[in-house]
């Protein structure tokens, strides 16, 4: 299939920008296992509760800053999007009008390389370099709990902790297919302002959905960032939910990128 052949020839031109990126937030994550500090922490929550609900509605629902889990749900999880989604989105919005823009698209659509496979190969790259950052960062986290004396293996569910690698990786999907939705049918400004901008009000919805009036507050529904949530789990070990909320990202996922695929095969692109 030519899918596979567009996604290695993706990964071998971004290689190197991949490797640099994986080892400074792997080594980064690493570095942050050492600010763990159970009594330290403990005093922080204090002082965390007389924040306004609006600030610790960022972090989840529950929060327990003396617990590893709870501290990487708080410093980790909950500002994924921000240390690796926006990173996503901007590539994912990016790299097939860019292609058009600089008309090197030309040459590729000249080719026999039906436009479906054309997607997905470019599609499929972007999952399999998040996922090999997810990997290194879980890998620099675990390794960190081995190494460093400050953290202590009791009380720490690795099992719960390698999941949420896995639950915040299928959450990150969702955030590169809405960017790269876009990149099938709007130039690369567009792509990334509509990108980003349907993240931003997803995550303004999912947070922020305790402070609407009652009535309106059933449109947290609506938000990915509403079912990527996984405070309860890693502070109250509560499965409740998980799989569901991990069938409608992966729905929404799915929709998408079917959609991209359509969208991208309509469109009229002279070559």
């Amino acid at each position: 299939m030519k899918v596979l052949q567009i996604v290695w020839k993706e990964l071998k031109k971004d290689y190197k920008s991949l490797l640099i990126f994986t080892g400074i937030m792997s080594l980064f994550f690493m570095w942050f296992v050492t600010f763990f500090d159970p009594e330290l922490f403990a005093g922080l929550e204090e002082v965390f509760e007389s924040y306004p609900e609006a600030i610790r509605q960022m972090i989840g629902e529950f929060y327990n800053l003396a617990e590893f889990g709870g501290f990487l749900n708080v410093y980790l999880f909950s500002m994924s999007w921000f240390y690796f989604g926006i990173y996503f989105i901007l590539k994912s919005a990016q790299n097939i009008p860019k292609e058009i823009e600089d008309k090197t698209i030309d040459l590729v659509l000249s080719k026999p390389i039906p436009r479906t496979e054309f997607t997905l190969g470019k599609y499929l790259t972007h999952i399999i370099e998040i996922l090999l950052i997810y990997y290194g960062v879980m890998m620099s986290v675990l390794l960190g709990i081995l190494i460093f004396p400050s953290v202590t293996i009791n009380g720490i569910f690795l099992n719960e902790i390698i999941f949420a690698f896995l639950y915040n990786f299928i959450f990150m999907v969702t955030l590169i297919s809405t960017g790269f939705c876009f990149s099938t049918f709007l130039s690369s400004k567009k792509a990334l302002a509509l990108g980003l901008g349907v993240v931003i009000f997803f995550y303004a919805v999912g947070q922020f959905w305790k402070s609407f009036p009652e009535v309106a507050q059933e449109i947290k529904r609506i938000s990915i960032f509403f079912y990527s949530d996984m405070s309860n789990l890693l502070v109250n070990h509560v499965w409740d939910n998980v799989g569901l909320h991990i069938l409608v990202l992966l729905g929404y996922s799915v929709v998408l990128t079917t959609s991209s695929v359509i969208i991208f095969n309509k469109r009229d692109i002279p070559v």
